[in-house]
Formats: C-alpha cells, sequence, structure tokens
C-alpha cells in the first residue's frame, strides 16, 4: 500500500506528563498484510484492513488470532467499537453499488452475530459508537464542513465555521471537542461550534489519548509527490502547536496509530503491512 498524504486524507483512542519517544517496537505475530488498527475499549481485540484498505478483519491480541468478517467494498473505511468493546460497527456496498449506498452493519463479537443497521446513516462512522450515542460527527459532502448532530433530538450544527474543506471528524473522549482536518493540518474545534479552531500540527490524526489532552497521528513523506518514502508517528499536544515526532525510523513506514492500553500504542508499517505495539516514554 503506497499512497501519500493527500490520497490518505482524502480517506478518512490516558497518557500521562509530556511524553516524547516510544520503547522498543513489539510485533503482533500474524502472517498477512494488514492496517489502521482500532482497538477495542476492553483492550482484547483490534479491528484491521487490508491492502488498499480492502475488507475487515478482527484480531484477537489473546490468542494473535485474525478473523476475517467482510470482503465487500467499503468494508475497510471508517470502523468504530462501541463503548464496551463487545460490538462493532462497519459500511459496506455492493460490487455495483456506489459509495453513497453503503449500509451499516453490526457485528456480535461474543454471539458472532450479523446484523444490518437500518437507523444509521453511514456517514456518521467512525463516530457512531453503539446505541448509547447520543451526538455523531461528520462531513457535510455538500458544503465540505464538519457537522455534528444530537440523534436523539435530530438537531444538528456547523462545527467548523472557518472557511476550508474539512473531513475526517474526530470526537474526543469527554464529547466536547472535534479534531479535524483542513489540507494538510490538524485542528481542534468546540463541539458546539463557538469560536474559531486551534491548530495543532500537520498530517493524519487518528487517536485520542484518554485524557483528551493529546492526539496521536502520523506525517508521511513522499519524493516523487505519489510513492511514500517515509512516515513517522507525531503526539499532537491538544490545546497549542507543539507537535512531537516519537518516532525516527528508516527501516519502518509507521502509519495509523491508535492508543491502546495504559500509555501503550498500537500502529501498522506501512512498507510490510504487519502491525506492531511500543510503550510510551517520558
Amino acid at each position: 500500500m503506497k499512497k501519500n498524504l493527500l490520497f490518505i486524507s482524502m480517506l478518512f483512542l490516558g497518557i500521562s506528563g509530556h511524553a516524547q519517544k516510544l520503547s522498543e517496537f513489539n510485533r503482533i505475530n500474524v502472517e498477512g498484510f494488514y492496517t489502521n488498527p482500532v482497538v477495542a475499549p476492553n483492550g482484547d481485540y483490534a479491528l484491521l484492513t487490508g491492502e488498499h484498505f480492502k475488507g475487515l478483519y478482527l484480531l484477537d491480541l489473546k490468542k494473535n488470532t485474525v478473523v476475517k468478517i467482510s470482503d465487500k467494498d467499503g468494508s475497510g473505511y471508517g470502523y468504530s467499537w462501541d463503548k464496551n468493546g463487545t460490538v462493532f460497527y462497519f459500511k459496506e456496498k455492493g460490487e455495483k453499488e456506489y459509495f453513497s449506498q453503503s449500509r451499516v452493519m453490526a457485528y456480535d463479537v461474543a454471539t458472532k452475530q450479523l446484523e444490518r443497521k437500518t437507523n444509521i446513516n453511514h456517514n456518521f462512522l467512525p463516530s457512531f459508537q453503539g446505541e448509547t450515542t447520543n451526538i455523531v460527527v461528520y462531513t457535510n459532502l455538500t458544503t465540505l464542513k464538519i457537522e455534528a448532530k444530537d440523534l436523539a433530538s435530530d438537531k444538528s450544527w456547523v462545527v467548523t465555521g472557518d472557511e476550508g474543506q474539512f473531513y475526517n471528524a474526530i470526537l474526543s473522549n469527554d464529547g466536547k471537542k472535534v479534531a479535524v482536518h483542513n489540507g494538510p493540518d490538524i485542528f481542534v474545534y468546540d463541539l458546539n461550534g463557538d469560536g474559531k479552531g486551534t491548530k495543532v500540527g500537520t498530517g493524519i490524526a487518528t487517536s485520542w489519548s484518554a485524557d483528551d489532552k493529546y492526539l496521536l497521528g502520523f506525517l508521511d513523506e513522499s519524493e516523487d509527490g505519489h510513492t511514500v518514502s517515509n512516515s513517522e508517528i507525531y503526539l499532537f499536544d491538544t490545546s497549542a502547536f507543539r507537535p512531537k515526532k516519537i518516532t525516527n525510523t528508516e527501516v519502518f513506514t509507521e502509519m495509523f496509530p491508535t492508543f491502546y492500553g495504559k500509555n501503550q500504542i498500537m500502529f501498522s508499517d506501512d512498507k510490510t503491512g504487519r502491525i506492531f505495539t511500543s510503550q510510551l516514554k517520558n
């Protein structure tokens, strides 16, 4: 999977002190090419997609086994867990259907039952996190603004009042902030839409820390504008522009980091499709 930042950007969760580096990388020993891990809140499983964001897979972190859940188009984008880590949500479409016709599916890990959720708009993923979800955030595809919606009252409002073409909104754990992307830059806005956004860095943000003080993300580089030549993981302070590069390697192409357990992260290597974990260190 070789894609530059611009292409990835158009597609698309405590930490203490001021962690600025990682311990040694530990590979999760599963065969195959996987990327974009999203860990369940209980830490038992992670969702993965394959090369070129094809398919959806369930990784059992206790057994180090991978099970294919879907090979349908669209299933490798925007998946999410419920807050208990027992059910996950994803979207899929038929081979001859448009992405706008995608359906939301729910998979119960315990019962292995798959259910279509006809009452959930596929654009609400990945901010939809189960039946207790009150607020979702998403890109209005007509205005390219980030909007929020109260699912109980059906009320919606604009979060990003500034000029720009916004995408990939990520709601904070406390539901008060939204990380968004505008061009190559990352901004944090108040959910209520009051005020301007705070620029916190450049790249792709992928995960909020448990205390919502930090974002994890990555910034890739391309020498020819098409093929990724390098990618590093960054830690972004969510209150100001103080990005910290926490990897600096030539062997790995680190992408799609996510917080995992206490002060740990999980990420994928874009060169090999392997999944790694590492400990954040002060």
